[in-house]
Order: structure tokens, then sequence, then C-alpha cells
């Protein structure tokens, strides 16, 4: 997969997140907008995998963005190790179908790095997607399956397309009384401020945001509620030079850390992280 491929991937992914979010508001183009950039990504991720049976293999590109993955777990499992040390640990990853099933996420990977045994993992969590949506979402694909009987695609819906704090909160009650602290690499519900019971209760968990949208959460970054978080970084730097060996240097090349601490200077100097006025 080239350069130019993996940034045609992380743009269309980001507008089907921002499209789903505008159809959720009622606005009537979010939905048209989210499938278009899931066709994109999905045609771009096809045309790369046939390039490379062809043998143009740019296997280096990939390998480089999973080690600024890792790189960015381990950054935030070192922070949540000096800050947090002796919590339980709790971590959301997201469903994976057929052959997804069972591949490294190389995120939870570098947290678990970054942790050591200064915290326990109590467990890795996924939440299910309910059958009427999965069934829903597979109708609305044009990519969805092949005529003639033929195997459909393995296609998740997109979390937010299903993801409810309803679903959220089941997943956590499971574990109930087992940790205190919850590391999540699919972000919260976007119901979670006002569906959560959860989250409104007395023995809400602190939470740190590996993965997802932090940007209707800025209230929410206080020592007894998100504690930390990894983001995107605006300014971020894709270039074909090797992974600087430094981890700080290579950390803000992808990412921003936001704590309630640094929330003030991080948010002054990205003020697109969060949505203004919150």
């Amino acid at each position: 997969m080239s350069f130019i491929q993996v940034v045609i991937i992380v743009v269309a992914v980001i507008g089907m997140v921002v499209g789903l979010s505008k159809q959720k508001a009622g606005i009537e183009w979010g939905k048209p907008v989210a499938i278009v950039c899931i066709v994109v990504a999905l045609v771009v991720a096809l045309w790369s995998s046939v390039r490379t049976l062809g043998g143009n293999n740019n296997a280096g590109v990939v390998d480089r963005e999973i080690t600024f993955q890792k790189l960015g777990g381990k950054k935030l499992g070192l922070y949540l190790a000096e800050k947090h040390a002796g919590a339980k640990v709790l971590i959301l990853t997201e469903p994976k179908l057929g052959s997804q099933t069972g591949k490294p996420n190389p995120l939870v990977e570098g947290l678990k790095e970054g942790m050591g045994s200064t915290l326990t993992v109590v467990a890795e969590a996924s939440p299910e997607v309910p059958a009427d949506k999965a069934k829903a979402f597979a109708k609305e694909m044009p990519m969805e399956g092949t005529p003639s009987g033929g195997a459909a695609t393995e296609m998740m819906p997109p979390l937010e397309y299903w993801y409810t704090a309803k679903i959220f909160d089941a997943l956590l009650g499971k574990y109930d009384g087992q940790f205190d602290l919850l590391v999540t690499t699919i972000g919260l519900p976007q119901d979670a401020a006002r569906g959560s019971a959860i989250l409104k209760g007395k023995s809400c968990p602190k939470i740190a945001v590996l993965n997802g949208s932090i940007y209707d959460l800025k209230a929410a970054f206080k020592p007894t509620m998100i504690v930390a978080a990894i983001t995107y970084n605006p300014k971020a730097v894709y270039d074909d030079k090797p992974v600087p060996r430094d981890l700080d240097e290579a950390f803000g090349k992808r990412f921003l850390l936001v704590t309630p601490e640094t929330l003030p200077a991080v948010g002054s100097a990205n003020p697109d992280i969060f949505r203004s006025g919150n």
C-alpha cells in the first residue's frame, strides 16, 4: 500500500465518521457522504491488494504505520503506569469478523508494553453488534456481498451505526467491581453523556481513550472521569522517513496526549480537536 493510498483511506474513514454523525443529527447528506467514504476506502484497499498480488509490495509503508500505532499505545501505557499505578484495567476493543478475528491490535500491544506489570489487565472485551443493525447495514452497503450467492464481504458496521450507551453499559456491567480504569480503543458511544447510567453513577470508572473521538468530550477531562486520551495530531507529518527512535519525537508525528492537566495548552494549540464552545 503506497503512502498516498494510506492517506486516502485515513481521510475516507474520517469522512465516514463525520457523515454518520451528521446523519444522526438529522442532516440529509450525512448518510450518502458516509457511504461514499466507505466505498472509497474499500476500493483503495482492494486496489492495493491487487497490486500487491501483482508484485508491487509496499509493505514498508504499512509496517511503518503499525509501528506508529504501537508507539501511540505505548505512550499512553507509560503515562497510565506513572499516574495510575496499581489500577485494574478493562480494555474495550472493536469486534472483528472472519479473517480479522485473532489478529493483533498494535495499539493494545503498545499499551500493554507501556503499562508493564504496573497495572493489571482484567480483560479485553468487545461489544456485540446487534443482529438487526448488522442486517440493515448489509442491505445499505452497495459492496456488501456478491451476486448469485457469492460470499459476503467481511464488513463491520461502523460503530456510530450501532454502538449505544445501552450496549456500553451492558458490556461494562459484566465486569462490575472488577476494574477501576477503562481503556477504550473504540471511544465512547455518541449518546454516552445522556444515556449511560454507569457514567452518571457514583462508581463510574476512570477512563483513558486510546482510540476514538474526543471531539465532544472536552468537559469530561477531569481526574474522576477521562484521565487521558490519545488523539490524532492535526499537524501530523506523513513522509517516507523511518520512524524516529525517540518515543516522544515519533509520537508527536502522529498523535497528541491530552490529559486534564495538559488540556488548556493542547486545546489552545489545536482548537479543532474539540467542538467549538465546549
